[in-house]
């Protein structure tokens, strides 16, 4: 059962590893425009949330193949007073339960409430990575993917050392991410650069 506290980025529980063999130790998914439709403003319900197609089944296909997966998302809406918590955390609780009816499942998430030019962690600024890789410290930053559609997750993943994978516009749809994250070399270099075209 998901807390309020960890639906809303503050939960610090270390990550369990991966049970056996996985093709990526974790792999970080962005929110909107990578998980959901991304729409003007701040998400505030649970009924403005648009899951796009085949997002569920492949984190659901993750899941299945033992991957650990966190979410990663800029919330500066906390910090203008445009989103609450309450708000947050019944989107995200939503978000948790639509992945799970496709057998997916989050082991954790990660959010920046801050305003611009405030911390350390907003992307394309690497806290928010960075915090995520701590819980989970057995995750080898060559084995780790960061899942995106803006150039700030890019720019995100390249200061963590991590890989990236585009699923913005000119990237791929989110139902091949786990087509292609599952098929993929196990030990890519951390310098990788993931795109439809590879494949």
């Amino acid at each position: 059962m998901w807390t309020d506290e960890a639906l809303l980025g503050l939960d610090a529980t270390p990550i369990a590893p991966p049970a056996g063999p996985v093709p990526w130790d974790l792999v970080l998914l962005d929110r909107d425009g990578t998980l959901n439709v991304h729409r003007p403003g701040y998400i505030s319900s649970p009924a403005e949330l648009r899951l796009r197609p085949g997002a569920a089944r492949a984190v659901g296909a993750l899941t299945r193949a033992g991957v650990r997966t966190v979410l990663v998302t800029n919330q500066r809406g906390l910090a203008t007073g445009r989103l609450t918590r309450d708000q947050l955390v019944q989107v995200h609780r939503a978000l948790v339960a639509r992945l799970a009816r496709a057998g997916g499942r989050l082991d954790g998430i990660e959010v920046c409430p801050h305003e611009r030019g405030t911390c350390d962690c907003r992307k394309p600024l690497p806290g928010m990575l960075l915090q995520a890789m701590a819980r989970a410290p057995w995750a080898r930053p060559e084995r780790v993917v960061m899942v995106g559609d803006q150039p700030s997750d890019e720019a995100a993943a390249q200061a963590a050392g991590v890989a990236w994978l585009d699923v913005g516009q000119a990237g791929l749809e989110p139902a091949r991410i786990a087509d292609v994250l599952i098929g993929r070399d196990p030990h890519p270099a951390r310098t990788v650069v993931l795109r439809s075209r590879e494949r």
